[in-house]
């Protein structure tokens, strides 16, 4: 592993979290970040500017600093790159707001919850009872597309078992809208902690690998679909076959 860009903070504890799972559902997550996340600067961002530029796609974590996330995004803009954005938590979903570069974002994936702060945030009014499905979801989107999308080319709304809203941007520039099932059967499910990191891992991995966006999707698909399976953050069954 390189780990020449890995920097060493001696006097702060590394990021952990504690999941507590009751029959598969996060009921309590338990997070220690922010004493070693406040260490971090937009300066350490501009020394590995280099990083951001050659890179296929950016991750954008929520859980950063606004001023880290201003700083991502002003680089992002900077360079075209594209940017994928994991709200992380409802509470988070306004900090990218906050940056008055909302627009930098390409990507995102949120949650039922996160949607309708996002949704909030972009001015749309929206009935709680919309993410009951995925097919109410992308009518919304589809009436509310421009205040919506904003500068987006895929978007993705995840709704545990009522499976997946997805919008994209097909070869021609053209909106794609597409309900994906739940990944896995609900009483088949051990964990959902880490599910979503898993389909988004997948379908960025299928991307930056020339697959279509419907291939790439499937790719994420699976990916949950393995963790779902686990107890682990990822499932250890997740390997580049995956990508063939």
């Amino acid at each position: 592993m390189d780990i020449t860009r890995v920097k060493v903070v001696t006097n702060k504890p590394t990021c952990t979290y504690l999941a507590v799972n009751v029959r598969g559902n996060v009921k309590y997550g338990i997070v220690t970040s922010e004493p070693l996340l406040s260490t971090l600067t937009p300066a350490l961002i501009e020394k590995n500017e280099d990083a951001l530029e050659t890179s296929d796609f950016i991750l954008l974590d929520s859980n950063l600093p606004v001023p880290l996330m201003t700083k991502v995004l002003e680089i992002a803009k900077k360079h075209e790159k594209q940017v994928w954005l994991e709200p992380t938590d409802i509470d988070k979903v306004k900090k990218v707001f906050s940056t008055g570069l909302v627009d930098a974002v390409t990507a995102t994936s949120p949650n039922a919850n996160e949607f309708l702060e996002w949704a909030k945030l972009c001015q749309v009014a929206v009935d709680p009872s919309v993410v009951n499905s995925a097919d109410s979801v992308l009518e919304l989107i589809e009436k509310e597309k421009t205040r919506l999308l904003l500068n987006t080319s895929l978007f993705v709304v995840t709704l545990s078992n009522k499976g997946s809203a997805v919008v994209y941007r097909n070869n021609l520039g053209q909106l794609e809208f597409q309900s994906l099932p739940p990944p896995i059967q609900m009483d088949k499910i051990v964990s959902v902690s880490g599910a979503g990191d898993s389909f988004n891992s997948g379908v960025i991995a299928g991307l930056t690998h020339n697959k279509t966006v419907v291939e790439s999707l499937r790719i994420g698909q699976e990916c949950a679909r393995l963790t779902l399976q686990t107890t682990l953050a990822t499932s250890e069954a997740i390997n580049s076959q995956l990508l063939k």
